[in-house]
């Protein structure tokens, strides 16, 4: 924890940390609250983060955020695995659901016609335009077709990187020259589910099908960790093949509905988390933090 010295071993890591965090930002106020953690109290925030909690802790504080529409954040690093769970409640609006500049290219020519083709390439010569299906977009600057100039957003269909289809244009005034097609982004609402339905239906999204057992063994391993410290009252000690072994029976029991176990990933994963790593850590708490953020 890089806000702790060797002076601060047995204080509470709260109170200790919140002298030195607070000198991060004058402008923001940081409190230590050590009681426990009632649903009056939680009731007074925007977001719930928890760290190193109970899975019991973590369903009752999540119940009571998706129920009084409170953002509910937790973030957890065993060892070299780490765990992030959001939930934003059921009405949470995107402003901006992709990074960046939004799509802009030329105009070259519009026809008449049902649909309208807008031929087009992107600000850089030579390039072809990066629209996709269904993506909104507006018109500026065009000369002779001006009834573009003032139409609502419209969405647009691709027909190959330069051609776009718009709709019905025969009514419009032909085409002449110039103009300018962007794309619009509007808000988008998004539904989050609660942390006790995401426990027995996790849907994990990974890059490549391989990663699913691997992913999917993680999963189940945190869950195991958690019925683990509840009948033994602590982490599995690092290295010591009894814990480990019972770990992994608890993730068999676990996960009979959630496919194929990799079992070599959750005895490494419990043979080392008992561990803190600063860097992983770190990692975790970024995620985290951006999450709040949101």
């Amino acid at each position: 924890q890089f806000l702790l010295g060797q002076s601060d071993v047995g204080r509470n890591r709260a109170e200790a940390s919140r002298r030195v965090l607070a000198e991060l930002n004058p402008g923001v106020v940081v409190e230590a609250y050590t009681g426990e953690l009632l649903e009056a109290f939680l009731a007074s925030f925007q977001v719930v983060v928890l760290t190193e909690s109970p899975l019991e802790e973590q369903l009752r504080v999540g119940d009571f955020c998706h129920a009084q529409g409170i953002c509910f954040v937790v973030a957890d690093a065993k060892g070299l695995a780490g765990q992030l769970f959001c939930d934003f409640g059921e009405h949470f609006v995107i402003d901006d659901l992709a990074e960046g500049d939004p799509v802009c290219a030329t105009v070259q020519h519009i026809s008449q016609g049902n649909p309208g083709v807008v031929t087009c390439m992107g600000t850089e010569d030579g390039h072809g335009h990066l629209f996709c299906n269904g993506d909104l977009v507006k018109f500026s600057g065009v000369e002779g077709m001006t009834e573009l100039n003032r139409q609502e957003p419209v969405p647009v269909h691709v027909l190959d990187a330069f051609r776009l289809e718009i709709g019905d244009t025969s009514s419009f005034s032909p085409y002449r020259r110039g103009g300018l097609v962007s794309e619009v982004r509007r808000p988008q609402e998004r539904s989050y589910e609660p942390l006790c339905q995401a426990l027995e239906e996790p849907k994990i999204q990974v890059a490549s099908p391989e990663e699913l057992p691997r992913s999917r063994s993680l999963h189940i391993a945190f869950w195991a960790l958690h019925a683990f410290r509840r009948e033994q009252g602590r982490l599995p000690r690092p290295r010591v093949l009894a814990d480990a072994e019972r770990v992994l029976e608890l993730a068999r029991s676990l996960g009979t509905q959630q496919g194929p176990l990799d079992e070599d990933i959750v005895h490494a994963f419990a043979s080392v988390s008992a561990g803190d790593l600063c860097p992983v850590a770190a990692v975790v708490g970024a995620l985290a933090a951006q999450e709040v953020l949101k």
